[in-house]
């Protein structure tokens, strides 16, 4: 297996951007929520802090969600000639520009953090980040296990028709893994809506038990069904056809 580099200047670029948007959505986030019937009784401190707990949380996960995200087209572009597997091997190749997502988050966590302060329930934050990062790559795994089983249904390709330009193929998308890229942007709301800051301040920042124990059992449950939907699949190397085109897809894409 040879090594895979993701991290080039133009994902450098992508993570400068990347960086930026997460604020942007921020705001776009305070005023969507204002519109709505307002933050109360989340300042707006607390509620940039939890925001950039979720965005920490995903862009961790973010780390190798592709890869998921990307089974069921790896499944189109093999057709009968390799079984997919969860393979290691091709699971953790990680996509360097989810670190600019991870970054952000941890930067409006400081900044909610330098208002309302820290404490021993501080420390729980970096199990509850586990817990929802855990349980959106466990929840990415059952339908990217459904795309591989009918891609036909789930993969597919765009491509770019420009008058006076070559057509450009998009890359094979899985429809699975744009519907749970939306998720990842949409589950802030609902939370923020249906509970008070008790849950993510105590007064200072830190998840209290109640969530803890939430989103601990959610990742069980994920985890448990995503491990019954590939069982039998889950190895640490992947078939050879499956290995040579996720190196040969990722590395088209880092040259993009």
């Amino acid at each position: 297996m040879r090594t895979i580099n993701t991290l080039s200047w133009r994902a450098v670029i992508g993570m400068v951007l990347t960086f930026s948007l997460s604020f942007i959505n921020l705001a776009g986030a305070l005023i969507a929520m204002s519109t709505l019937g307002g933050l109360e009784p989340w300042s707006h401190r607390q509620f940039a802090g939890f925001f950039g707990f979720v965005e920490l949380s995903i862009g961790l996960a973010y780390l190798v969600a592709p890869n998921i995200w990307r089974l069921p087209v790896a499944e189109a572009n093999t057709g009968d000639r390799g079984k997919i597997k969860l393979a290691a091997s091709t699971l953790l190749i990680p996509h360097w520009i989810a670190a600019a997502k991870l970054l952000s988050g941890v930067t409006m966590l400081t900044f909610a953090a330098a208002s309302e302060g820290v404490g021993p329930a501080t420390f729980g934050l970096a199990l509850g980040i586990a817990f929802i990062s855990g349980g959106f790559l466990a929840l990415c795994l059952i339908p990217a296990r459904l795309g591989v089983a009918r891609p036909d249904l789930d993969v597919f390709f765009i491509i770019i028709k420009r008058p006076g330009h070559e057509d450009q193929e998009v890359p094979g998308l899985s429809l699975g893994g744009v519907i749970m890229q939306a998720v990842s942007n949409l589950g802030v709301f609902p939370t923020v809506a249906l509970t008070s800051p008790a849950i993510f301040y105590r007064p200072e920042i830190g998840p209290s038990p109640t969530f803890l124990l939430v989103t601990g059992l959610a990742f069980a449950l994920v985890a448990g069904l995503a491990w019954l939907c590939w069982r039998g699949r889950i190895t640490w190397r992947a078939p050879r056809e499956q290995q040579l085109e996720a190196e040969r897809e990722l590395a088209a894409e880092a040259n993009r």
